[in-house]
């Protein structure tokens, strides 16, 4: 019936786990809970693999760094199951029937993603506030509203699928890092003509992350859409699909790129210290993120 599949980097996902095997033994369905352990700190490894001694789990810990996307792919080759349930391991339940939500579609063809919500925030983790707003902001959004654009508004945090459909569309392991792998899967699966559902069935991301830890990813994140550009020559449809690509095209066109790299360089350090800051602005962070984009094209930045 259902493989829940979670790749596991330097996280203790205990209570994820234990609240997934609490619900799964009450549904009366064939099940099983797989962990990747993708090469974490010897501390998580250790506290983790206890969990293989639960009932229909299994832990596994690689030797080396598989990649996000590389775990994911290896997960799908070890589940038994016909479904796969793929979520993050930073990620709390948010109600108790979080697994039969998503039973209805563990049919054939069947693709779901149940969304992500973030916690009230807590001043505990005011170095985090910057993460935390863009999450709220950029991720938290109801499934009425990620179902206008489908398979734009996918995320890989949490997310059910047929077996058959992801041997066709697997996610691409040249990519690395924090890599946007689950946009150009999205896109990926509408190219060949699979829309995905959406449900409001969220997972909370709990794994907040320091700003400058956050934004080093979201640098990683926006070199690495140079990446997917080379390797698929400038696909038009992901450039479509993604609103930072469309506006650099823009600039492009209206050959304000050069404009916007200078810009950038000059505000850079000012930007950065507002988004290091206890009340960064989004506005702030978006304009970063392009200034970014533009520059890291032709530069590497330090």
């Amino acid at each position: 019936m259902l493989s829940i599949c979670i790749p596991v980097y330097n996280y203790f996902v205990a209570d994820l786990v234990q609240s997934l095997h609490d619900e799964a033994e009450t549904l009366n369905i064939p099940y099983e809970i797989l962990l990747s352990d993708n090469a974490s700190e010897e501390k998580y490894r250790v506290a983790n693999s206890l969990l293989g001694n639960l009932s229909n789990v299994n832990y596994r810990q690689s030797a080396i760094n598989l990649e996000r996307a590389g775990n994911r792919n290896f997960l799908f080759k070890t589940a038994k199951f016909p479904y796969i349930l793929f979520m993050d391991c930073d990620s709390k339940v948010s109600k108790p029937n979080y697994i039969k939500d998503f039973l209805p579609y563990c049919v054939p063809g069947g693709i779901c993603s149940g969304g992500r919500l973030y916690e009230p925030f807590n001043p505990q983790y005011k170095d985090a506030v910057l993460h935390w707003k863009v999450g709220v902001a950029r991720e938290s959004w109801p499934a009425s509203v990620r179902s206008e654009k489908p398979n734009h508004r996918f995320m890989s945090c949490n997310f059910l699928i047929d077996k058959k459909i992801f041997d066709t569309v697997k996610f691409d392991e040249r990519l690395t890092g924090y890599c946007n792998e689950d946009t150009l899967f999205g896109i990926e699966l509408q190219k060949e003509g699979i829309v995905i559902s959406h449900i409001d069935n969220p997972l909370y991301h709990t794994g907040l992350e320091k700003a400058e830890v956050f934004m080093s990813k979201i640098e990683e994140g926006l070199r690495n859409y140079h990446k997917i550009n080379y390797l698929y020559h400038n696909d038009p449809q992901f450039i479509s699909s993604v609103k930072i690509l469309r506006v650099e095209q823009k600039l492009k066109k209206w050959h304000l790129l050069n404009v916007c790299k200078t810009l950038f360089k000059m505000s850079r350090k000012l930007m950065y210290r507002n988004l290091m800051s206890l009340h960064p602005n989004l506005k702030v962070y978006d304009l970063y993120k392009l200034g970014y984009l533009c520059y890291s094209k032709d530069f590497e930045i330090k």
